[in-house]
């Protein structure tokens, strides 16, 4: 105990420094030793789950740093709750070195400290021979474990803070203060280390979990490889790879802390680690799901319903084969420091008010941003603003529900043209008024069909002032097993599925996106890896939608044009779970994302004809070059003058 103590005041992450000799002066004589804590096999399995305990959980949409400040993926009311939240206050520009928002660098404001992870990841690695009453097939299981989680807390601050400190082990506790003062490595060096690491890992990992009720969320060889590639894939994106605004951020060393020379080389490397991810994935059983009706209580689902089940059902559905990593964390209420039940669960938070008579917290608080709904593709799989069968120009002008849009939208009912000739996974991800929710209690004809709708529009006899503030709200990450019932016992149901961090569909886009990047023009192999990803989407090959119905079928044969498609591919494939955030930094593109002015549909109209009126909900989030990176806090730049500020901060 007294070393774990002295580990935990030392800092080897050069965050933090105090005096050993003030703080001998409090540790009784007969502390017990550090080996007590792996003293057998129970005590090294509390061990392993601490180390995992550090994993930051995606569930908690405040506190994550991939949700609310995604650059338009949701949106929440300035003056609610949420507002005071960090991911508000960054989404807001109040980002500071006073006091770090989301402070995964030393912890506060919603972020804990990573370096405190890593330094018990590396006291396990150095004790993991300690206890003797375990098999050595486990042990070198679990070591393999926690290097992986090793390498996974690096690639999480790097992602956030580019180069960082290395800690490759725990400085001895008689270091002396200079040799506590660490610097940030370049870039290119984390990323090797990532890899290495990981390649250290992965033979000792099991290819599946073999028991997914009690150890799913474990680390397998999928997981660690496609943590890999996607470290590879970072290191090759621009805004790691020859980004010139990095190009004066140089150490007291003299070392270049990110490279100003684009080196396609990388790209070649990131293709080589996804296809080894790919392959292995593959090897453990992982495949693209697809919804089995037959499996199901509700046996008799028109088409239309399958294929939208078929895409919500890929997050949802627990143990689906096309989740390779999943979180451990539930849905569980009181997040986000929100007091009550269900306050701070996301589902509870995405969750629509579908009922005159629901529960009165269930108003849908964190809805899907307006610009989202004009990303999705039309039904045949291209761009709206270049699909030569879309009206694009009357696309916010009301429209009637009819026959071919009977199991999205209700017939006889007036909803914005926007909502209308869409892809399936725009009604699958997507919420709006007068479309169809589709959660299990709201069927009828045995699952046939689903009868229960949003009224969004102020004449509608439930309606209320926390209607979507947009227009929209999020479907797609609540599972329709998930309900809130009406009447005098009011409830909230959550459906506990376990979050997807890594979906094989993640993998297949950006194998397409890094085959793109090594070849002097986009081919069949480039295509191929997206359109598995259509066809689970229901729409046509991309080659063949592109030709047949875009008015520029030319962008699939010029590089930097599939580059574009195969962005706002992953932008919709993956949209809300997470990705959004990281993708478009490492594109380097978040100051085009993450600037746009919010919109709306106008709220306070009564008929279609006034609510259907574009409007402007809020000011344009703030966002200029150094917001790629967090920065780090004032305090810790005192302690350890070694390192140096996030370049622009």
């Amino acid at each position: 105990m007294k070393r774990i103590l002295l580990y935990s005041i030392l800092i080897i992450t050069g965050i933090l420094y105090f005096s050993c000799d003030d703080f001998f002066d409090v540790v009784p004589e007969n502390a017990p030793k550090l080996d007590d804590s792996f003293s057998n096999r129970t005590m090294m399995e509390r061990g392993l789950y601490t180390a995992y305990s550090y994993l930051p959980d995606p569930t908690d949409q405040f506190y994550f740093p991939a949700y609310y400040n995604t650059g338009g993926e949701f949106s929440a009311n300035y003056n609610s709750p949420f507002g005071e939240k960090p991911s508000q206050q960054i989404y807001k520009g109040f980002q500071n070195t006073n006091s770090v928002q989301q402070n995964y660098w030393s912890g506060g404001n919603g972020g804990t400290s990573m370096f405190q992870a890593l330094r018990w990841c590396n006291i396990f690695l150095e004790n993991a021979y300690v206890p003797r009453d375990i098999t050595e097939k486990e042990r070198a299981r679990w070591i393999a474990e926690v290097k992986f989680l090793k390498a996974y807390y690096h690639f999480f601050l790097l992602q956030l803070y580019g180069p960082i400190p290395l800690i490759k082990e725990n400085i001895p506790l008689d270091a002396q203060p200079d040799e506590v003062k660490i610097y940030r490595e370049p870039v290119d060096e984390c990323i090797d280390y990532i890899v290495e690491l990981i390649d250290e890992a992965s033979p000792d990992l099991p290819l599946y979990i073999v028991d997914p009720t009690n150890e799913l969320g474990r680390i397998t060889q999928p997981i660690a490889l496609a943590i890999k590639a996607k470290a590879l894939v970072w290191g090759a994106s621009p805004l790691f790879n020859g980004n010139s605004y990095y190009s004066r951020w140089i150490d007291s060393r003299g070392k270049q802390l990110i490279p100003s020379q684009p080196d396609n080389s990388k790209w070649e490397r990131a293709v080589d680690a996804l296809k080894d991810a790919i392959d292995n994935a593959h090897s453990a059983g992982h495949s693209l799901f697809s919804y089995n009706k037959s499996t199901e209580s509700m046996h008799n689902m028109n088409d239309s319903i399958v294929q939208l089940m078929t895409i919500r059902e890929a997050i949802t559905k627990k143990w689906n084969t096309g989740v390779i990593w999943s979180s451990t964390k539930n849905f569980t209420g009181g997040k986000s420091g929100f007091a009550g039940s269900d306050w701070g669960n996301m589902q509870h938070d995405l969750y629509p008010m579908l009922y005159t008579d629901e529960i009165t917290r269930l108003s849908g608080h964190f809805q899907a941003a307006f610009e989202m709904a004009e990303l999705f593709y039309s039904k045949n799989g291209v761009p709206i603003d270049e699909d030569k069968q879309y009206d694009y120009n009357n696309r916010y002008k009301p429209r009637t529900g009819d026959d071919n849009h009977k199991f999205f939208i209700v017939k006889g009912e007036q909803t914005g043209g926007l909502n209308f000739d869409r892809e399936y996974r725009f009604y699958a991800d997507l919420a709006f008024d007068r479309g169809y929710y589709e959660i299990n209690t709201g069927t009828a004809d045995n699952g046939r069909y689903f009868s229960t709708y949003l009224k969004c529009l102020n004449t509608s006899t439930d309606w209320n002032n926390q209607r979507s503030r947009t227009g929209y709200h999020v479907k797609k990450m609540v599972s329709f097993r998930t309900s809130g019932s009406q009447g005098t016992n009011k409830s909230f149901s959550t459906d506990n599925y376990r979050f997807p961090l890594i979906r094989l569909a993640d993998l297949y886009l950006l194998y397409s996106e890094a085959l793109n990047e090594v070849k002097s023009a986009p081919d069949d192999e480039v295509y191929y890896w997206m359109d598995l990803v259509r066809e689970k989407a229901g729409l046509g090959k991309v080659a063949d939608s592109w030709q047949k119905y875009s008015n520029m079928p030319w962008r699939i044969t010029d590089k930097d044009e599939m580059r574009k498609i195969i962005h706002q591919e992953r932008l919709i494939e993956l949209a809300f779970e997470g990705q959004r955030f990281w993708d478009v930094r490492r594109w380097h593109e978040a100051n085009i994302w993450f600037t746009q002015v919010p919109k709306c549909w106008d709220k306070t109209g009564k008929t279609p004809a006034d609510y259907y009126l574009l409007m402007n909900l809020d000011e344009a989030p703030r966002f200029v070059e150094k917001d790629y990176l967090w920065p780090i806090s004032t305090s810790d730049l005192r302690i350890n003058n070694n390192l140096v500020q996030s370049y622009g901060w």
